[in-house]
C-alpha cells in the first residue's frame, strides 16, 4: 500500500484538465480528491473512477449530496436519503475512499457536520467521511466552540464515529520561523490524538503561495511532507494543485489558470513519488510511539531525552532536528530522523544501547546495516555500530530500523 498524498481540490468537473487521473498519477498522489460535480454527470464520474482504479488511486467524492450543509438545510431524514442514493451511486466502485462531508466547521456547525460523518460511517462503514477541521490557534477557541484541541478531537472522533482526522495549516510559509510554533503545536495535538484515539490523521499543507505565505520551493515541500511524516501523520494533502483563474494573489500553481503543468508540478511531483518509492510501503504499516525535537523544540514539542535503546541524539551544528519512533504489528521498532531547517545540511549523530545495531532504509523499502561512517576530509573517527552519523540536506528524512 503507497502512503496517501492527496490535495485539495476547488474545481468543477467542467474545469478540469484533459487526461485527468493521468495528471494526479504524474503527481504522484494517491488519494484524489474529486472535482464538485452535478447528478448528470454520473457517466463521466463513474469512467473516472474506473481510471483511478487502473492508476491504483483511491478517490474521495466530493458529491452534491454529502456536505453537511445539506443536512442543516434539508434535516437528518432528508439527508440520510441523499447520502443513501450517493452511496448506491458511487459507494461500490473499488477507487472510491470515501465522501466529502465538509470543511472547517464552525461552532454553530459542528454539532451537523459530525452527525453528517456518522450518518456516512452508518451507511457505509469500510468507505470514511472525509471531513478537514480548523488548524489550533490561541485564538480560535470560541471560533471552533472549544477551549482546547485535545477534547475537540475526542469528540470529533467519538461523536462523528471519525476513520480519519484532517486539518490544514500553513502559517509554516510564512517568512522566517513566526509561524513554526503554531505549526508544530498543531503537529503535536494530532501526534498525540492519533496516539490518544488510535485514529489516523492527515496535514494539508501548503503548494501554491497567496496572502502573506510565500510559495514554497521544492525544499519547502519536502521538509512539510516529513516533518509531517515525522510527527505521525498518516497521509499528507496539498493546497492545492489546479488554479483555474486568478484569485487574488493565488501564484504559481502546479496546473496555472492556462492548464499548464509549472515548475511546482515537476518539483511537488518530484517530492511525492520520492517519498512512496524510498519508504512509502514501510511507513504505512507503522504507528508512531514518541516523537521529540532536538536542539531546539517547537509548538510546545518535547525536546530529546533518552528512551528504550536510545541514548543520545544530536546534530553537529546544531541545526533543529525531529527524532521520532514507530512500531509496527510485530512490535519491531522503527526511528526517523529529519532534519527540521530549510536551509541547513547537517551530520546527526544517535548513540544507542551497546546491545542494538541500526539499519538504515534505501529506495525501495530495503534496508541494509549501517555502517562506521568518517567524514569524507578525515576530521572525525569511525563511529562503532551503535554510535551512527547520518548526513542530512534541509528537510530530508531518512528511516532507520532496529536490526
Amino acid at each position: 500500500m503507497k502512503y496517501p498524498i492527496c490535495f485539495w481540490n476547488t474545481n468543477t468537473l467542467e474545469n478540469c484538465v484533459p487526461n485527468l487521473v493521468e495528471t494526479w498519477h504524474d503527481l504522484g498522489i494517491t488519494v484524489a480528491m474529486s472535482p464538485s460535480y452535478k447528478r448528470d454527470d454520473k457517466y463521466k464520474m463513474l469512467k473516472i473512477l474506473d481510471e483511478a482504479q487502473d492508476f491504483g488511486i483511491k478517490v474521495i467524492l466530493c458529491d452534491y449530496r454529502t456536505h453537511w450543509k445539506v443536512l442543516t438545510s434539508n434535516g437528518q431524514d432528508e439527508y440520510r436519503l441523499l447520502a443513501e442514493e450517493a452511496h448506491a451511486d458511487y459507494g461500490h466502485h473499488p477507487a472510491v475512499f470515501g465522501f466529502f462531508i465538509g470543511d472547517e466547521p464552525e461552532a454553530h456547525q459542528i454539532d451537523d457536520a459530525l452527525c453528517a460523518m456518522r450518518i456516512h460511517q452508518e451507511i457505509s462503514p469500510d468507505l470514511t467521511a472525509y471531513l478537514n477541521l480548523l488548524p489550533w490557534f490561541d485564538w480560535i477557541g470560541e471560533r471552533m466552540g472549544t477551549d482546547a484541541l485535545a477534547p475537540y478531537l475526542d469528540r470529533v472522533k467519538n461523536e462523528g464515529n471519525a476513520k480519519l482526522l484532517s486539518y490544514d495549516c500553513y502559517t509554516q510559509m510564512w517568512e522566517g520561523e513566526r509561524g513554526y510554533d503554531d505549526y508544530f503545536n498543531n503537529l503535536r495535538e494530532y501526534y498525540l490524538a492519533t496516539k490518544r484515539l488510535n485514529t489516523p490523521y492527515w496535514n494539508i499543507v501548503l503548494a501554491t503561495g497567496h496572502y502573506y505565505y510565500r510559495c514554497p520551493s521544492k525544499i519547502d515541500m519536502m521538509w512539510q511532507f516529513n516533518t509531517s511524516v515525522a510527527h505521525g501523520a498518516s497521509g499528507v494533502s496539498w493546497f492545492y494543485i489546479h488554479q483555474t483563474d486568478l484569485w487574488d494573489n493565488y501564484r504559481n500553481a502546479a496546473i496555472n489558470p492556462l492548464g499548464e503543468r509549472t515548475q511546482t508540478f515537476y518539483d511537488l511531483s518530484e517530492v511525492n513519488r520520492m517519498f512512496n518509492a524510498y519508504c512509502g510501503y514501510v511507513i504505512t504499516k507503522l504507528k508512531i510511539d514518541k516523537c521529540f525535537h532536538v536542539e531546539k523544540a517547537y509548538g510546545g514539542n518535547e525536546l530529546f531525552t533518552p528512551f528504550d535503546n536510545v541514548l543520545s541524539v544530536s546534530s553537529e551544528n546544531k541545526t533543529p532536528l525531529i527524532f521520532s519512533s514507530f512500531k509496527d504489528e510485530e512490535g519491531r521498532t522503527y526511528y526517523i530522523v529529519c532534519c527540521n531547517s530549510i536551509k541547513n545540511n547537517t551530520l546527526a549523530t544517535i548513540k544507542v544501547k551497546d546491545t542494538v545495531r541500526l539499519e538504515k532504509c534505501l529506495m525501495g523499502g530495503r534496508f541494509v546495516p549501517i555502517r562506521p561512517h568518517t567524514d569524507p576530509i578525515g576530521h572525525r573517527e569511525g563511529q562503532s555500530a551503535h554510535s551512527v552519523n547520518i548526513w542530512l540536506a534541509p528537510g530530508q528524512l531518512v528511516l532507520l530500523r532496529e536490526a
